[in-house]
C-alpha cells in the first residue's frame, strides 16, 4: 500500500486512467448530506467511461468541481454584487441617485455615505450568493 498524502494528483490520475479502461460495472454513491467537491468529483465523474459507470446521488447531497464560494468569486464578482445591491436595497438606489445628482459639493459625502453602506451590506450579499451558488 503507497503513501498518498504528498501525491495525491498523481494517484488521482492513476485512478482515472483505470477507470477508463474499466470493462466491469462501477457504482458512485454521495449518500444523504455527502459532498463531493473539486479533485474527487473528476476522479470518479460518469463520463470517464459512460458505458460502464453510474453516478447515484441522494438529493440532498452537493457536488460540482467549486465550492460556492469559488463559483461566486467566479461568477459573481463585487461590481455585480454592487449592481444588485443597487437594485434591491432601497437606501444604496437612493444615495446612487443622490449622488448623480448631488452638487459637486455635496457629493463626497454622499460617496461616504453610499460607501459605508455597501461595505455593511456586501457580506450579507455574499452570503445569499454562496447560498443559491450552492
Amino acid at each position: 500500500l503507497r503513501d498518498m498524502y504528498e501525491e495525491i494528483l498523481k494517484f488521482g490520475s492513476m485512478i482515472v486512467e483505470n477507470l477508463v479502461d474499466y470493462r466491469h460495472p462501477i457504482f458512485v454513491l454521495v449518500p444523504p448530506g455527502g459532498e463531493l467537491r473539486g479533485g474527487a468529483w473528476v476522479v470518479i465523474d460518469p463520463t470517464i467511461n459512460p458505458e460502464h459507470m453510474e453516478m447515484y446521488v441522494d438529493p440532498s447531497a452537493r457536488g460540482g468541481i467549486l465550492e460556492p464560494s469559488g463559483i461566486v468569486e467566479i461568477k459573481y464578482r463585487r461590481n455585480q454584487l454592487l449592481e444588485t445591491m443597487s437594485r434591491l436595497d432601497p437606501e444604496v438606489a437612493s444615495l446612487s441617485m443622490q449622488l448623480t445628482t448631488a452638487p459637486e459639493h455635496e457629493r463626497r459625502g454622499i460617496a461616504m455615505q453610499l460607501k459605508a453602506r455597501q461595505e455593511l451590506l456586501l457580506p450579507l450579499y455574499l452570503k445569499v450568493a454562496e447560498h443559491f451558488a450552492d
